[in-house]
C-alpha cells in the first residue's frame, strides 16, 4: 500500500474515532456527523490504497499476513460506515476506529511478501474468494463487538451500576438486532468466499476441497456460525446468550484466519501462499 495513502488513511481513522469519542461524551449531532465524514473519507482513502497495490500487483493485495490485516481493516470499516447507514448504531464508529488503525498500522509493520505471485492469482473466483472471506470476517467481527456492548450493559443494567455513560449508548434490543443483522450478512458473504475459493482450487487442483488444516478450520467456522443463526431464529437464543455465541464464534475466526494460517505449512499458509502455482502433491 503506497506510504501516502497508508498514513492519510491512518489519519482520517484516528481523527473520525476522536470525533465519535467526542460525539459520545457531549451527545451533539454535528461531532456526529462530521466523525461519519471523516472515517468515510479514510475508507476512500484505504480503497485508493489497496487499489493502487492491486495495480502495481496484478493480483489482489492478499499475499502474506500484513496485507491480509490492511483489507481486513478496509472491510471492518465498510462494515462499519454501511451498517450504520441501516441501523446507525452511532458509538460503532468508536469501536471500530481504533481497531482499524491498529490493523493497518500492524500490517504496514509486518514484512513485505517476497517473490512474485503466479498467474493463478489473476483468477476472478479468487478475488471472490478473498474479498468475500475478509468481508465476511469485517461483519462478522462487528457482529462481535455488538455482542461484547450487549454483555457489558446487560451486566450494568442487573448490578445497577449504570454511570453516565449508560444513557448516551444504544439499547439492548438495538444491539441485538444489530448484532443479528451484521451476523448474517457476514455469514452470507463467508459463504460466497467459501463457494469461491473451492471452485478457484478446482479450476487449479482439480479438486474442490484439499482436507487442509485451514480449510478444515474454516468448515468448523462455517458449521459454528450456521448454528448460531439456526439457535437465534429456531429457538429463540437472543439477548444474552446470542450475544455470547456470536463473540464465542468469532473466535474461531480468529484462529481460522490468523492461527491456521500461521501454525500449519501448507499452500494456505501465510509464508508459502505467494509461492503457489497450482501444483499440490
Amino acid at each position: 500500500m503506497n506510504d501516502f495513502l497508508h498514513w492519510a488513511t491512518v489519519a482520517a481513522y484516528l481523527a473520525g474515532t476522536a470525533l465519535y469519542l467526542a460525539f459520545v461524551a457531549a451527545q451533539r449531532d454535528g461531532l456526529r456527523r462530521v466523525g461519519g465524514a471523516v472515517l468515510w473519507l479514510g475508507l476512500g482513502l484505504h480503497t485508493a490504497g489497496l487499489a493502487t497495490a492491486w495495480w502495481e500487483l496484478g493480483v489482489v493485495p492478499a499475499l502474506n499476513l500484513g496485507q491480509s490485516l490492511a483489507l481486513l481493516s478496509w472491510a471492518l470499516m465498510a462494515a462499519t460506515l454501511v451498517a450504520n447507514l441501516r441501523l446507525e448504531i452511532m458509538v460503532m464508529g468508536a469501536l471500530s476506529g481504533p481497531i482499524c488503525t491498529m490493523l493497518l498500522l500492524a500490517g504496514n509493520w509486518l514484512p513485505a511478501p517476497v517473490g512474485q505471485p503466479g498467474p493463478v492469482f489473476k483468477s476472478v473466483w479468487l478475488g471472490v474468494h478473498v474479498f468475500g472471506l475478509l468481508g465476511g470476517y469485517g461483519l462478522l467481527l462487528l457482529a462481535c463487538l455488538a455482542g461484547l456492548m450487549y454483555l457489558r450493559q446487560e451486566r450494568a443494567l442487573r448490578s445497577k451500576r449504570l454511570g453516565p455513560l449508560f444513557q448516551r449508548l444504544p439499547s439492548l434490543s438495538r444491539l441485538d438486532q444489530f448484532g443479528h443483522w451484521t451476523m448474517v450478512s457476514g455469514f452470507t458473504l463467508m459463504t460466497v468466499g467459501l463457494v469461491g475459493g473451492a471452485i478457484f482450487a478446482h479450476g487449479v487442483m482439480g479438486s474442490f476441497l484439499r482436507g487442509t488444516p485451514k480449510e478444515v478450520c474454516a468448515l468448523v467456522t462455517w458449521l459454528a456460525y450456521a448454528a448460531v443463526i439456526h439457535t437465534r431464529l429456531v429457538q429463540g437464543w437472543r439477548g444474552r446468550r446470542g450475544a455470547w455465541l456470536m463473540v464465542a464464534a468469532f473466535g474461531l475466526v480468529l484462529f481460522t484466519f490468523v492461527g491456521a494460517g500461521l501454525l500449519f505449512n501448507d499452500y494456505h499458509s501465510f509464508e508459502s501462499i505467494i509461492k503457489f502455482t497450482g501444483a499440490v502433491s
